[in-house]
């Protein structure tokens, strides 16, 4: 009856009605659909049965004085863990890479993401194969693994085109002769998320790395299962006393066998997003529920008006023999049912919303690992958003119907019925007499002070990230690479593999130059350890990091970098002759800030021709610095170029400078690489410039989100003061009336309107300011070159915003001064 009621009556207020509904609907619907993206990335569990019980399991260091750092596993520390542990029903094992996918062995090479994984991984993830079969235990056996591949269901259909008689074919993969025995169902792609094809992690050695099974690298993701009756806190415990045990057996750093090393697991949603991602998601979805809030605030100040308006109404009620009570619930229902009009249009919004939105990609996908995990963050509609919902409309509904519903109980009767529907003083905004509509005008401008000036921060640290020089040019420069098995071509051989490819590609028309580097600028390069002759040798851990490069002789102009002093690598730096660096600008200051290190002479950790005092390189130049990692990483700008014709690894990324679009000679480049090559595939074939945008991914994506907030907000702010300016004009009107009568000139009302109009959101604006200066610290890690508290951006915003203010009661004042003083009387 209640609702029945308060429907007959907003039948009588549709315009008003419909506002209000639609901008429920609009709120209700983007803070679901932002919780469904929040809860996709961080909460909803993985794609797997049961994954709650999945865990990755790490190696972690304990330094004294830092932080924990965790690290995945050799084989030889996997198979001991595997084979020690006594928490999980099994462990598995699984290294993504891609592999080149060949059918004929004429040309049709692809790179093809893969995993190379035990034969317990299909078991940890309780996925068996559609078609066919998953490996077998004794198929990954060491000394004698089968040459077997598993398909996945996409792979299936698009290569094979869904032959039936797939299982027992034979395909090539990285040259290599395997027989196809099962195809895996549809979605599942791997704890990687994109892996196409499946081969036993023994038969690594043959494929990509011959030394997998036996280095002491760290380079092995690692997964399990827990037991029925095991908690993750129990678990972490034992791993920690068995992970000190393997370390001591087989030290991660044989230099230093009594480092402090653990083992520790997370579960699958601790592991896919890190620190940063985490930080940017809920930051996110504290900006839409400030806007959701904004707009109940709006919608509050609307049924305010309404409420008022109708005083004289409602007192006849009264006079009559309504209870207040009984007003209050009519009001209630009326707020009540418009609220849940609008959440369940916004339930509406959000079904749809959620089907086509998507992360973009390189906004939130992972750092940590490698890329090892999957963010599994594809949003969709499920139970989780439908509870979130209903919660969510209801507690709209009851925000928005309160207030307006809590003046019942302070109508006068009497006075209600006297004034009628004339206009009295009692509804202006003055600091004098607070009202209830003048404190949500405040609100409301402080609301849209915090979003804005976050916005503001947000746009600020992403322009100046694009101004910020990154050391090279990126017009007309392509960029791929290209992974050839480093068991075909080892690091011995990689030199003339390296050259050879060079020549083919040199060959093509329209390329100017060509070069190759272990990544690309603004997207992560190798980096090892330095150490320079003639001063104490540190130990590794001590030593410092920098950033090594193997390039060809015309890499610097390639890139468009400088040659400041020195010379650069010329023909005559082959394997034999001298060993030679070059390094960059930042370096020379950091390790010799006085003196010039032209003749120095440095070596680095890791295995290449130049880790010991007899394998040191001479420094023949300096050239300009370039930034190699995304700038809000803190980017190590200490880089030392060698020749890859003294030493290189096979798999490298290649830089080509044209003469006209870059995009214009992909299909000649690829043509001559598999004349070279028939089994070698082209991988991440790309502009540089696209490369380096993607880095600035985020900011742009946070930049151009929160400025739609901002705007938004705006929007709201200016349209709520507009609502309770003209309101208080209007039943001002005979009091203006008298006062254009006795002289007024219509400047002095408009400023009196003004000046009265402008009190609450000012002061919003102060308090909003206020709050910003503790609330925008937690953009601090979002930030790049800005400080969350800059004053040109909290200046500014404040600036704008009383612009705003000041349009949205402009018009008012100027209504004001439109009263005809004889028909202002007249009404009375």
């Amino acid at each position: 009856m209640l609702l029945k009621n308060a429907l007959r009556s907003l039948t009588n207020a549709r315009a008003l009605a419909i506002t209000v509904a639609l901008t429920v609907a609009l709120g209700v619907g983007a803070l679901i659909v932002t919780f469904g993206v929040v809860n996709a990335a961080l909460w909803r569990q993985p794609p797997f049965p049961d994954a709650r019980r999945l865990t990755m399991l790490f190696l972690q260091r304990n330094p004294e004085g830092e932080l924990p750092r965790r690290e995945r596993w050799s084989f030889a520390r996997y198979t001991m863990l595997a084979q020690q542990q006594d928490v999980f029903e099994q462990v598995a094992s699984y290294a993504p890479g891609s592999l080149t996918l060949s059918t004929t062995g004429s040309g049709d090479a692809e790179l093809i993401p893969a995993e190379r994984v035990s034969a317990s991984y299909f078991a940890v993830l309780r996925t068996g194969a559609l078609r066919g079969r998953v490996f077998t235990a004794s198929e990954e056996e060491p000394a004698s693994p089968a040459p077997v591949a598993v398909l996945s269901h996409q792979l299936w259909e698009q290569r094979f085109a869904s032959d039936s008689t797939v299982i027992g074919r034979t395909i090539r993969l990285n040259g290599v002769p395997l027989t196809v025995i099962g195809v895996m169902p549809p979605e599942f792609a791997g704890l990687s998320g994109r892996a196409a094809l499946w081969v036993p992690h023994t038969l690594t050695p043959q494929l990509t790395y011959a030394e997998y099974l036996t280095t002491n690298q760290n380079f092995i993701s690692a997964v399990g299962r827990l037991r029925a009756g095991i908690d993750l806190t129990t678990a972490r415990t034992r791993l920690a006393a068995l992970g000190a045990a393997i370390n001591r057996a087989s030290p991660s750093d044989p230099a230093n066998p009594d480092e402090q090393v653990t083992a520790t697991a997370m579960t699958l949603n601790e592991a896919r997003a890190d620190r940063t991602v985490r930080r940017s998601l809920f930051l996110v979805l504290a900006a839409v529920a400030v806007l959701h809030l904004l707009a109940c605030v709006n919608v509050i100040n609307l049924l305010l008006g309404r409420e008022a308006a109708r005083r004289h109404e409602s007192s006849v009620r009264m006079a009559l023999g309504s209870s207040t009570g009984r007003l209050f619930r009519h009001l209630l229902g009326e707020g009540a049912l418009l609220g849940i009009i609008g959440g369940v249009l916004g339930i509406g919004l959000a079904v749809w919303g959620s089907a086509i939105i998507s992360p973009p990609a390189n906004v939130w996908a992972p750092r940590n690992f490698y890329g090892s995990l999957a963010p599994f963050d594809a949003p969709r509609f499920g139970m989780a958003e439908l509870l979130f919902g209903i919660g969510l409309v209801a507690t709209t509904a009851l925000l928005v119907a309160v207030p307006p519903a809590l003046r019942a109980f302070g109508i006068d009767v009497s006075s209600g019925i006297r004034t009628g529907s004339r206009g009295i003083a009692d509804n202006a905004i003055t600091l004098r007499r607070p009202s209830a509509r003048g404190i949500i005008v405040s609100i409301e401008a402080a609301l849209a002070m915090l979003l804005v000036v976050a916005a503001g921060l947000l746009i600020d640290s992403f322009q100046r990230m694009r101004q910020t020089s990154i050391g090279v040019d990126t017009d007309n420069l392509l960029t791929f690479w290209v992974i050839p098995s480093e068991a075909r071509v080892p690091p011995s051989t990689a030199p003339a593999f390296v050259a050879k490819l060079l020549g083919a590609i040199a060959a093509v028309p329209g390329v100017q130059s060509v070069s190759v580097d272990g990544g690309a600028p603004m997207a992560g390069s190798a980096t090892s350890t330095l150490y320079i002759a003639g001063r104490p040798v540190p130990h590794p851990s001590a030593a410092p990091p920098v950033t090594r490069h193997y390039v060809a002789p015309d890499h610097f102009a390639t890139l468009g970098m400088q040659l400041l002093q020195g010379r650069a690598f010329s023909a005559q730096d082959q394997e034999g002759s001298p060993r030679v660096t070059v390094i960059s600008e930042s370096a020379a200051r950091r390790f010799w800030p006085n003196q010039n290190p032209l003749g120095q002479r440095v070596w680095f950790g890791g295995r290449s021709n130049f880790s010991s005092p007899e394998s040191s390189a001479e420094i023949i130049g300096i050239v300009s610095d370039v930034v190699y990692s995304p700038l809000d990483q803190r980017p190590n700008l200490a880089s030392f170029y060698t020749p890859f014709t003294q030493f290189t690894y096979a798999s490298r990324m290649v830089f080509v400078k044209t003469a006209a679009d870059p995009v214009s000679i992909i299909p000649g480049v690829r043509k001559a690489i598999a004349a070279m090559d028939p089994e070698l595939a082209m991988q991440d074939v790309q502009p540089l410039s696209r490369v380096v945008s993607a880095s600035w991914a985020r900011h742009r994506f946070d930049a151009m989100l929160f400025g739609g907030f901002g705007v938004a907000a705006l929007l709201l702010a200016a349209s709520g003061i507009f609502a309770v300016l003209s309101y208080a004009v209007a039943t001002r009107t005979r009091e203006f009336g008298i006062r254009m009568a006795l002289g007024a000139k219509p400047g002095r009302v408009v400023r009196h309107v003004m000046r009265e109009g402008m009190v609450f959101p000012v002061t919003g604006l102060v308090l909003g300011g206020l709050a910003s200066l503790v609330i925008t610290r937690l953009l601090q890690s979002s930030l790049y070159g800005v400080s969350p508290h800059e004053p040109r951006v909290f200046l500014g915003t404040a600036a704008l915003l009383a612009v705003v203010a000041a349009g949205a009661c402009l018009v008012p004042a100027w209504r004001a001064t439109r009263v005809d003083p004889s028909e202002a009387l007249r009404s009375d």
